[in-house]
């Protein structure tokens, strides 16, 4: 009688080995991709919290500034001999006003023609009170002209010779005036002077005398300093500061020339965001930013000024590797996977034989 014995190496069932693996593998990718995305929406959210941050920052300095030329002006309009220019021409208030008022026009088709040297303009640029307005941009570059206007919008004083003689039909002089009692001041939106290649700010202020307006004092500024603190604010590494308008055009920014012409992106997006009330969002476009807007638009201090402050940073500099570690982790793991597979192949094949003992009265039988 023969007694058989058989022994396996190994036997792994393949199929359902592989059929296993398929079912762990995509769980397992699915769930690297959401890990890695999960903590980079956490991250941006966090850069976009700090983003609101550095735009309220870059908001104060700003309204800081403003507020100190406010105060500026306001000190002018107090100056004697800046008050005495002023009554000395409100003096015609004593006159037929009828026949002031027929002058006014008079004077303004005449004042275009008028040399510098011609009396009636050296009349009031070389008076004291011009004379003093001189003296005082010169101390500070960014004063590009100061006027001084009488109770009637006539032109009393100034730094120099002007294009118009008569302002009480425009804009800054009419709402500085008000309704004639204290008067309010009057901070204009960034315009472009192609004379001087550069973006200029009208600020005025009114004289005030007896409890009424008695005439406008308005300085033009050069806005080279807010772009100047703008520039200033540390906004970290792949991040900066804008300052622009409600309707996309760019006050301040680096990257961007002031002569340039273009709309700040995502601009629809911004008004969007601060409509709901958000304080950062993700871009959709492409390449991808946060963006970070500040509490407050200058609107809610200065009438016409809608500017917003945004700080943003591009997604891809922001996260750094991140994206790219995630591929390699990926990548990492569909090749373990892979590789064991291809063990598992190899050795599905390897098959142990039968060892058969013979009995030695085999044939016997």
């Amino acid at each position: 009688m023969n007694s058989t014995t058989q022994k396996s190496k190994l036997r792994i069932d393949f199929r359902t080995f592989f059929i296993l693996t398929l079912v762990a593998v995509i769980p397992v990718l699915v769930g690297i991709w959401w890990l890695f995305r999960s903590f980079e929406d956490a991250y941006l959210e966090r850069v976009g919290t700090n983003l609101s941050e550095i735009a309220d920052t870059a908001f104060r300095s700003v309204d800081v500034y403003l507020q100190n030329q406010i105060i500026a002006t306001a000190a002018l309009a107090e100056v004697p001999t800046l008050t005495d220019i002023v009554s000395r021409a409100n003096l015609d208030l004593t006159r037929d006003l009828e026949e002031v008022r027929r002058s006014i026009p008079r004077d303004e088709a005449a004042w275009g023609g008028m040399d510098r040297r011609a009396p009636r303009v050296r009349a009031i640029l070389d008076n004291p009170a011009s004379e003093f307005l001189r003296r005082y941009i010169a101390v500070d570059k960014y004063y590009r002209e100061i006027i001084v206007t009488d109770f009637f919008g006539r032109l009393v004083a100034g730094t120099e010779k002007p294009s118009k003689y008569y302002y009480a039909l425009e804009e800054w002089w009419r709402e500085t005036y008000g309704d004639g009692g204290r008067g309010s001041v009057f901070v204009g939106n960034v315009r472009y002077d192609a004379g001087t290649r550069s973006y200029l700010l009208d600020m005025a202020q009114p004289f005030v005398s007896g409890g009424s307006v008695v005439g406008v004092l308005k300085v033009v500024l050069d806005t080279q300093p807010i772009h100047s603190l703008v520039g200033s604010i540390q906004s970290g590494p792949g991040a900066v500061v804008a300052l622009i308008h409600a309707r996309g055009d760019i006050i301040s920014a680096p990257g961007y020339s002031s002569l340039e012409v273009r709309t700040y992106p995502a601009t629809l997006d911004i008004l969007n965001a601060r409509d709901r009330g958000k304080r950062f969002f993700v871009s959709t476009d492409d390449p991808r930013s946060v963006y970070g807007l500040s509490q407050r638009g200058f609107a809610e201090i200065y009438p016409h000024l809608n500017w917003l402050v945004v700080a943003s940073g591009n997604v891809r500099d922001l996260v750094g590797p991140l994206p790219q570690l995630r591929k390699y982790l990926m990548a990492l793991f569909l090749g373990v996977i892979l590789l064991a597979v291809v063990a598992t192949l190899m050795l599905s094949q390897v098959e142990s034989k039968p060892v058969i003992e013979e009995d030695p009265h085999l044939e016997r039988l």
